[in-house]
């Protein structure tokens, strides 16, 4: 279950120069994920496991620079292919946001420069929303190099 939101909800746009179908897979294919799924170039992953289906889960570990590990996870809602994704989101201990549940949403717009991502994070309060808006800023830029390099592939 995921708590009621008292904060307006983190909402982030971006537009990659690639078809939904590919956007969706850089969102949810584990290896694709370790190369964009972190705040920064700075952190690196312990592990990426991803169970896409409606009431699979996914778990998430990176480390930061500083040597400190968090780990997210959750259970996937509603899974669309290549249009949408809901999902849990919670952080587990020792992270100062553990066991606060909230929800992400994910969706894939085909535009005519490309995919229309739009991603809504409800957050429980401001503070998380702020954490939470620079760790996805910093994903989100990093998704263009995994995008060119699987077009590159194709």
């Amino acid at each position: 279950m995921v708590a009621q939101s008292s904060a307006e909800p983190l909402v982030l746009r971006r537009t990659y120069q690639a078809t939904p179908e590919v956007v969706f897979r850089v969102w949810t294919d584990p290896e694709y994920m370790k190369q964009w799924f972190r705040p920064s170039k700075e952190f690196t992953h312990q592990f990426v496991e991803v169970d896409l289906r409606v009431g699979g889960k996914y778990r998430v570990a990176f480390e930061g620079p500083d040597g400190r590990v968090d780990t997210v996870g959750g259970e996937f809602i509603e899974i669309t292919p290549p249009h949408k994704l809901v999902y849990s989101w919670m952080w587990e201990q020792p992270n100062e946001h553990a066991g606060i549940p909230s929800r992400v949403t994910v969706e894939f717009h085909q535009r005519d420069e490309g995919t229309e991502l739009v991603l809504t994070h409800e957050l429980a309060d401001a503070e998380m929303k702020r954490r939470h808006q620079e760790g996805w800023t910093g994903a989100l830029d990093l998704i263009p190099e995994v995008v060119i390099e699987i077009e590159r592939a194709s």
